[in-house]
């Protein structure tokens, strides 16, 4: 997949900075509805269980989507669905094969099981408008990345630079990331993973976990929401 000039310039008319909505789900009723589906769980192979939440289900249309609504404006779904991961996520963005204007990403926490002092989300200021990557540049290696590409060249990837990112952002936050991963990135923005808060971002802004297991977390629940303009 390779998006044209005009294909990336539409989807940059609606980019924004990321920003958050705080305290704005019902934390108990989300976990409720998770563990009464365990039936439903899928074991990726690279790490998460991961649990869909159906298109038709009242419960996220008539629910979490007013919500969102209110804060960005109108917006199709393309995929919600839960997620239960015991390793951070690496750097990725949240892109799809299969449409051509994606939107809005939300990231919504639920649980941490541990004793969490300050885990992030982190955002970089790079895109890539080319369909679903995980990127780690410089590696030689095969690496199990389930739906997405594996980017080893950060040729494509925009608004790479020089600036680095500090030593205290990669020791404290980043030490899941080979250094190699990170260069030619720069951060944008880190948010706190705090429970019952919206993490808001554009889809497409390279994005990973904070390595929240040097903080002796061991597993974290949350609720990822994928959009597009119609």
């Amino acid at each position: 997949m390779f998006r044209s000039k005009e294909e990336i310039d539409k989807i940059k008319q609606h980019e924004s900075p990321p920003f958050v909505i705080e305290n704005a789900v019902d934390v108990e009723l989300f976990l409720q509805y998770y563990a009464e589906n365990k039936n439903k769980i899928v074991q990726k192979n690279t790490g998460p269980q991961v649990l869909t939440i159906p298109p038709e289900d009242n419960f996220f249309f008539y629910s979490l989507q007013n919500i969102l609504k209110e804060n960005i404006g109108e917006f199709k779904v393309r995929n919600a669905h839960f997620f239960e991961t015991e390793v951070p996520h690496v750097i990725h963005n949240d892109d799809v094969f299969e449409d051509s204007n994606p939107y809005k990403a939300f990231t919504i926490p639920l649980r941490i099981f541990g004793f969490p002092d300050d885990i992030k989300l982190i955002l970089f200021d790079q895109y890539f408008y080319h369909g679903p990557a995980k990127f780690f540049n410089g590696d030689t290696s095969e690496r199990e990345v389930f739906y997405n590409k594996s980017i080893t060249n950060y040729k494509y990837l925009s608004y790479t630079n020089n600036k680095g990112i500090d030593k205290n952002i990669q020791k404290n936050y980043l030490n899941h990331c080979n250094k190699e991963w990170l260069e030619g990135l720069s951060i944008h923005t880190v948010l706190d993973w705090k429970i019952g808060n919206i993490l808001c971002f554009d889809s497409l802004q390279l994005h990973c976990s904070s390595d929240f297991t040097i903080q002796g977390v061991n597993k974290k629940i949350g609720l990822s929401v994928f959009t597009v303009k119609e």
